[in-house]
This record gives structure tokens, sequence and C-alpha cells, in this order.
């Protein structure tokens, strides 16, 4: 059937102020663009957008799927600005005996100025807890947890992590980077049903947002790859599409795997280092609010070197995580070293910080950048502190990064930051902090379009309204702009030519 969208603002994507009057759908392919009334007579079915405004669908280049819908039913501790109230609401759902996990605390907000300890868990004596911080490259546990997981103050730390200490070299319940499995592989894994659960509910919630598909990252962390990989295909069919990046640790086991239009497979997922928040990001320099402090090293250059080359052999793309400017130093040398198959880029996930002799020499290689829109507000102004004026010029510079002319895709990061792309758009053309990195109208929606099409090599068929392209399509309230990307509203989401979102009258 031969479906025809008019009566609308119909923004193509293809350039900016470019539309159209009317798009033809077939078989979730768009079959023509043009004029209605030359259209009208090709349709079998005429659908009036009344005035709504059409975009190519929106995609979160950067979200963690399931956390996301994790945390649609847990308790979300990012509201919370102080310890005390954290520590009363845990221990109000907790069960006995049955491990209680959640996330979202930032000791940036917190009244007490400092982060959660197993000190102020330990009202909590027998269940053990898990509190992860906002970043994700920290959590604390409560002594429980770090009894049942066998740790103790003799316990070294493992690569690329650190195991929090006081002053008298007692553990305080912090755990950082790659120290975090020490506690979290000892909490029971979850099923392929829960899963499947969770991944519904998460999509439906997305697709509420705009969103059509996404970029994320899920394979490694609910016991083996294969239990999620399996409440993936259970759960999307037709319905939306999730680009799954392949972490490290099972990047060669999933070689076997074959993907489908729905759920695809793409890069291998590095970590190079760690958070901001946390300390944990790699910097060349010193932080300036606390000297002697360069973040942590995820990988030794050795390891590092060898993931690449993993990648090289299957002639594979890497995706890696990046915030310190030292991260992105390191991962250059390599992807220098070994260049990125022929047709295919790497993906460079949040640069928050750089150099200008780091731009240089990515402007050389076949490179996209993924950013996060929704990190200025979320970071600023307690990471002016951490950084110190003199590397602002080029931390969290959108802006010029894409003056540069490099590709840049846009994601949320949720759980971490809201899964709304309408918000990062609004955040990434509003800086009060950092006007001179306010971006366009154009340039903000295309982070989420055209931008994540890129981001995966999938700009042929994604990302515009054109012939040929996937029918996937946004339809909000009104025409976005600087002035409404907060107070516009998502009418439908369309992928594949059919409603899979439709807001209640």
């Amino acid at each position: 059937m031969k479906r025809l969208w008019t009566d609308g603002r119909i923004f193509t994507m293809n350039a900016e102020g470019h539309e159209a009057n009317a798009v033809l759908v077939e078989n979730g392919k768009v079959i023509q663009t043009g004029a209605k009334e030359h259209l009208v007579p090709l349709a079998d079915e005429i659908i009036s957008l009344h005035g709504a405004a059409m975009y190519p669908g929106f995609v979160d280049s950067h979200i963690h799927l399931i956390g996301h819908g994790e945390k649609l039913s847990y308790l979300d501790l990012s509201p919370f600005t102080s310890i005390k109230t954290i520590v009363e609401k845990v221990a109000a759902r907790v069960n006995k005996d049955e491990w209680y996990v959640a996330e979202g605390w930032n000791d940036n907000k917190f009244e007490e100025h400092r982060p959660i300890t197993s000190q102020d868990l330990d009202v909590i004596e027998d269940t053990p807890v898990v509190l992860k911080r906002i970043c994700r490259h920290v959590l604390v546990a409560n002594t429980k947890a770090i009894e049942i997981a066998g740790i103790t103050r003799d316990t070294p730390n493992p690569v690329g992590g650190i195991i929090g200490k006081d002053e008298y070299g007692n553990l305080n319940g912090l755990f950082y980077d790659e120290a975090q499995q020490l506690i979290t592989s000892s909490i029971p894994v979850v099923t392929t049903d829960y899963l499947k659960k969770v991944i519904e509910a998460s999509v439906t919630d997305l697709q509420s947002k705009g969103l059509t598909g996404v970029h994320s990252e899920d394979m490694a962390y609910y016991g083996p790859y294969t239990v999620p990989l399996e409440a993936y295909r259970a759960t999307i069919k037709k319905n939306f599409r999730v680009h799954l990046l392949r972490h490290h640790e099972v990047f060669e086991q999933m070689q076997k795997e074959e993907g489908s239009e729905y759920v695809e497979f793409g890069a291998m997922k590095i970590f190079i280092d760690g958070s901001l928040g946390g300390y944990t990001a790699l910097l060349s320099d010193d932080y300036s609010d606390s000297p002697g402090t360069r973040g942590v090293a995820v990988h030794t250059i050795e390891k590092l070197e060898t993931l690449v080359k993993v990648a090289r052999k299957y002639n594979e793309n890497i995706a890696v995580h990046v915030i310190g400017d030292k991260a992105v130093e390191l991962i250059l040398c390599l992807i220098e070293q070994y260049p990125a198959p022929v047709g295919k880029k790497d993906r460079l996930i949040h640069v928050n910080v750089l150099r200008e002799d780091l731009i240089e020499r990515m402007a050389k290689l076949p490179v996209v950048l993924d950013i996060q829109p929704l990190f200025v507000p979320s970071d600023f102004p307690w990471v002016i502190d951490r950084l110190g004026n003199k590397r602002l010029k080029w931390a969290y510079a959108w802006k010029s990064l894409l003056d540069k002319g490099f590709d840049c895709s846009g994601g949320s990061d949720s759980p971490i930051e809201l899964a709304d792309p309408l918000l990062g758009m609004a955040a990434a053309t509003r800086n009060e902090y950092l006007p001179e990195q306010e971006i366009s109208d154009f340039e903000a929606i295309s982070l989420f379009t055209t931008g994540s099409a890129k981001a995966i090599g999938k700009e042929h068929i994604r990302g515009k309204i054109m012939a040929g392209y996937d029918a996937d399509f946004t339809i909000v309230d009104q025409v976005l702009s600087k002035n409404t990307f907060g107070t516009a509203k998502v009418m439908q989401t369309i992928v594949n030519g059919e409603v899979v979102y439709q807001r209640k009258k």
C-alpha cells in the first residue's frame, strides 16, 4: 500500500531549509517526495499531518537501552541532593537478603559535599546494596555487599580500577572504573525473560520521545552475551531499530552472530578512561581541583593495541569512550598506526576535553564524534573547577568541532542523562556557560538524524526524507527551533512506514 504524508511542514534534512510538500511511502521506504498534487494520484491512502512538522526519525547515537528501561522501574537517585535522603529512600525499598541496586547519585549536588560511603549505607546491615554514581564509573557498596564479594583492605587494585580507602587504609565502599567488577560480578545474573520486559518498556518510552532507533551497548553486563541478545531478538521486530556496539570482551565471540534490519551489530566498544565527575577521566595535566590526580587508564597501552588489532583483524571499526584529552591522545596513536577499514569510520565517544594538536590529528582520520549535548547543563558549573579556565577552550566544544568539518552524532548516554532528543537539541543550542559553543537549530537536529546515520555508515539510507531512504519519521506539533525544542510535543513516531507511537488527545 502506498501512503502519502502531506498537509504539514516536512523537513528532509537534505540541506538547511529544504522542505517537501508530500512524501510517498511503500514497503517501509520513501518512494518519492514532491508536490502534493503530483503524488496524490499515486497514493492508496492519504495521511494528513494537520499542520504538524515531520522530520527524519530521531536516533539516539549513545544510550544504554537496557539501563534506560531499568531506570523506569527502580529508584532514580539523580534528583536527591543529600546522602541522608538517599539512604532513607533506599532503606525503605530493600528486601532482606536480596541485592538492591540503583543508580544516579551525584556528589556534586550533595549538601554534604562528598561521595556516599559504605559507612553511610551500613545502616542497612542484612541486604547487599550497590549504588552506582550518575557517570557509571564509580559505585558505592555497603559492607554486606563487600563481604559477599570477598574484598578486604588487602585486595589489590585491578588494572584500570581503584578500590577506595579512607585515610587509615580501610575500605570506604567506593569502587572506581574496572574495580566495580569486583562487586558487580557477585550480583545474581538476570534472566532473558526479565530483560525482555525491560527492553519492551524501554522501547515504548523511547518511541514516545520520538526516537525511531538507538545505538546501544549491552552485550557484556548481563551474563553471557547470548542472554541480552536473545532478549533483543525476541522483543525488537519492526517497531524499532537497534544498533548494538560489541564490547571488546565479547567482540570475537559475537562474530558468528548475524544481525537483522532491526537488530544490527556494529563496532568494537572500548573504554579508555572514566568520568570527570569521578576524577577518572584521563587528563594530560592534573585536575585543577585535585593536584596530583590525572585520572585512570582502563587498559595498558599494550592491551589497547591488542584490542585495536583484533577489531582490524575482522575488518571492523572501533567505538571508543574517551572523555579526557590524554585518553584521546592514546587512541589516536593506535588509529594512526592501525587505520580504520576502507569505507568505515571509527567513533570517538564523548570527547569532552580536547587540545588543538589533537584536533589537527583527528582531522586527518576517518572518525565520527559521538557527543552528548546534555552533558553541558549536567556538568557545569562544577566542571570549571575540575578543568580550570585554560582547558575550557576545547572542552565540550561542539560548535568548534562542527566548524572544523567533523561528522558529529548526538546521544543522551541514558540512564546517565535524560533520553529525550528534544532536550538534547535544546542543550546544544542554549549554552549559558559556553555561549560560543552554541550550535544552530539545523545542526542540533542533524546530530540526531543525519549525524546518527553517519556514525554507523548508514547515511545513504537513513537520516533524511528522500527517495530510497527508510520511512522512519518523527512528527512534532510545531517547527523545531531554539525557542521550541523545550516545548514541542511528539505527536507520532513512525518506523518502517508504520505508526509505533501516537500521542493521546
